[in-house]
Formats: structure tokens, C-alpha cells, sequence
């Protein structure tokens, strides 16, 4: 492998570490294990790639996720305070202020104006869920992007992954593949945006250690809802889902990632038309 392949291959997981660890102490025993640099240099690499320090990404990470959980549940400030990391509801408005420009209280006020907002238009018809369904344990290789979610070298990610999966003599065509959404437009300010590229592998299937990126995504409820047409259109489904099935459904959105599992894509028909993409929504149990 490259070096700066293998570096960037080693500050994504970095980013990973960040984004489950959050809400707790982040080690930079970890983090120099992780990325092979001196905490130090981390700082510096991490700020040159991500165009934040490593203590702002955290601390957005936290607000945003708040954010997720004031939106979508009906738990107390204390509780979510709590719950992203903060030790007391008075740093937590402070950080969550500075960021939006509100206090967590009149952001929650803001719920449906947010949701409506985002929608390019606000859907009359009632829009329902195809299933609720429960997603098992599953173990991926996957490759992270950064950059616009709707940029084409979103593609380009996926086609190394899955040469690079294929050069395994895996039939690739066989495995399980969906996305993980990190950032969502309508909470983060971010001008750009975290995904995963998965593909899901079974314990039998041999990858080689240190060459690929692994882990393990837990079992989790979920709201799942079809999109029938190409990846640039996929927002119509989102607004439905935040402008309609947000405000009819008696369930709770987990602060959890989005999944968009490709079903239907390139390698069923040459018809981008015909793709067809589940939305798994995160519900809170």
C-alpha cells in the first residue's frame, strides 16, 4: 500500500475512533496507536486534512449528536447533556450556543421550522414506513469519504473499494453493500460531510490484516423506507421522511447514523432510474 494511502487509511480510523468515542475520554494513547503519529503531529496532520482541530471536531460532534436528540426525542436537556459528554447542563448550552446561535431549549422550539426548511417542499399526502425491521450484528470492510454527499467521486470510492475488495478473488457482487451517513444536512453546519462505503463480509472470507479497514456494526431497530430512482433524486425520499413521516409516527429517531442499503444499482440494471435504495431510519428502543 501507498504511504499516503496508508496514512489516510489511518487518520479515517482516527475519525472513527472520534465519532463512537465522543461522548467519552478520548485517549491519546489511542489515538497515536491508531494514526502511527506522535499526538502532536495527529494535531497537526488533522487539522491540515479536516480543516479543524481534533478538540473542535469533537466538540461538534457532540452538539450535533445533541442536536439529533432534541429534534428527535423527547429527552430532558439534563439527560442529553449527559448523554454527548458533558458533565453539566450549563457547558453544554454554552458549547451548543456558540455552534448554532441558540440555546438547546429554543432549538427544540425550532423542530418543525428546521424539518421544513430543509424540505423543498412540505409533502401533504401521508408517508409511511415500508417496515420496521431489526438489523442484526454485521461485520464490513468499508472505505470513508469526505466531501459533498452528493459529488460523484462518491463513486469513485466505492469503485476502489471494491477493486481493491476483488483483487481478493471475492465475488464482490455477492456481498451486502450499504452506506453510512454520518452528517446530516439538516443538523450539521458542516460544508462537508463523513460516509462509509460498506460491504459486508462473513467470518469465512479471508482479508488480509492491516490492509482494509474493519468493523463491526451493532444490531439496531429501524424504519425503513424504499427509494426507487439514482442517487441524486434520493433527497425527494429525506424531505417525505423529515416533512411528513417525522411529525405522523409515534416513534422515536435514534441519534444513531442513517444506512442506505443499494438494493438495485449498477450491476442489476444500466437504468439509474431503476436503482432502488432502502433508507434504514434509527428508532430508539
Amino acid at each position: 500500500m501507498e504511504t499516503k494511502e496508508f496514512y489516510k487509511n489511518r487518520l479515517q480510523q482516527v475519525v472513527s475512533y472520534l465519532r463512537t468515542q465522543y461522548n467519552e475520554k478520548i485517549s491519546i494513547e489511542n489515538l497515536e496507536e491508531l494514526s502511527n503519529f506522535s499526538y502532536r503531529n495527529l494535531q497537526r496532520i488533522f487539522k491540515a486534512h479536516y480543516n479543524e482541530t481534533i478538540g473542535a471536531y469533537v466538540t461538534r460532534v457532540k452538539v450535533e449528536s445533541s442536536a439529533k436528540l432534541l429534534l428527535f426525542t423527547n429527552n430532558d436537556i439534563k439527560e442529553i447533556a449527559e448523554k454527548v459528554g458533558y458533565a453539566d447542563v450549563q457547558s453544554f448550552s454554552k458549547s451548543f450556543k456558540k455552534h448554532f446561535g441558540i440555546t438547546p431549549a429554543i432549538y427544540r422550539t425550532k423542530k418543525e421550522e428546521l424539518f421544513k426548511k430543509h424540505s423543498k417542499e412540505i409533502t401533504i399526502m401521508p408517508f409511511f414506513e415500508d417496515r420496521i425491521a431489526v438489523l442484526e450484528t454485521k461485520k464490513v470492510v468499508y472505505k470513508t469519504f469526505k466531501g459533498d454527499y452528493y459529488s460523484t467521486k462518491i463513486d469513485e470510492v466505492w469503485n476502489q473499494l471494491i477493486d481493491e475488495i476483488s483483487q481478493e478473488n471475492i465475488d464482490v457482487d455477492t456481498l451486502e453493500s450499504f452506506g453510512i451517513i454520518w452528517d446530516e444536512p439538516i443538523i450539521s453546519e458542516s460544508i462537508t460531510y463523513n460516509y462509509d462505503a460498506c460491504l459486508v463480509i462473513e467470518d469465512i472470507l479471508e482479508i488480509p490484516d492491516g490492509k482494509f479497514k474493519i468493523k463491526t456494526i451493532p444490531s439496531q431497530e429501524y424504519a425503513v423506507f424504499t427509494h426507487i430512482g439514482n442517487y441524486h433524486s434520493i433527497s425527494k425520499t429525506y424531505d417525505k421522511i423529515f416533512g411528513s413521516w417525522l411529525f405522523s409516527t409515534n416513534r422515536e429517531i435514534s441519534e444513531k447514523p442513517f444506512l442506505e442499503f443499494y438494493t438495485k444499482h449498477e450491476s442489476h440494471t444500466e437504468n439509474p432510474n431503476e436503482y432502488e435504495t432502502e433508507i434504514y431510519v434509527p428508532l430508539k428502543g
